[in-house]
């Protein structure tokens, strides 16, 4: 169960037995199965997750009622996830964190990831950088979205990123991207027509 979550730590830090110890008594393995929510809009999250298996995307919820996707979690691209303003500022959730595979988790309340960081130094060190990657994906991808016209995006997530393209479904890309579904699919047939892609 923590295997995979221990050699994702061990790209990052030293971590010492007794760090270990704790993180496998603290953590609690938690299910989800597609379409099922981690985190829903007006939720405060408290907790932080390590994905063992599966994907998410996060949302943000409009006026209307309608769900934008603002960004994906992939267990072999970026395991570490949490509503990073809501956890920081113990505010209501703007964001809703969703399923779109059957998952695993490994759940830790705010309440151990502070008591880890006070009595851990190496702790205190991997959960700085799990936040700042956490940032800078989330500006990377913005930046990028807002620089690049639809076709330009895609050819970035295809070559930079084709683990999304493997494992989000299109319809969730469509969004993210801000258009249609249908005008997805014809983007990638221009593309591939075009041979920007091998096939």
């Amino acid at each position: 169960m923590f295997s995979k979550f221990k050699l994702a730590i061990d790209k990052d830090i030293r971590m010492s037995p007794e760090l270990w110890t704790q993180l496998q008594e603290f953590g609690k393995i938690r299910h989800l199965k597609k379409n099922e929510y981690l985190l829903k809009a007006g939720q405060v999250c408290r907790h932080g997750y390590f994905i063992n298996s599966g994907s998410l995307i996060q949302t943000f919820l409009n006026q209307n009622g309608k769900e934008i996707v603002q960004g994906f979690y992939v267990d072999e691209v970026y395991a570490f996830l949490s509503s990073v303003t809501s956890y920081f500022s113990e505010e209501s959730s703007d964001f809703q964190i969703k399923a779109i595979e059957n998952c695993e988790v490994i759940e830790y309340s705010k309440s151990q990831l502070e008591y880890l960081i006070s009595n851990f130094q190496e702790f205190a060190v991997l959960f700085h950088k799990i936040t700042a990657r956490s940032f800078q994906y989330l500006y990377m991808f913005s930046a990028m979205r807002l620089s690049l016209n639809a076709e330009e995006f895609l050819l970035f997530l295809y070559h930079q990123h084709p683990v999304y393209m493997r494992r989000i479904p299109d319809k969730y890309i469509a969004q993210f991207m801000g258009v249609s579904k249908e005008w997805l699919s014809k983007l990638k047939k221009k593309i591939f027509k075009n041979n920007s892609l091998k096939s």
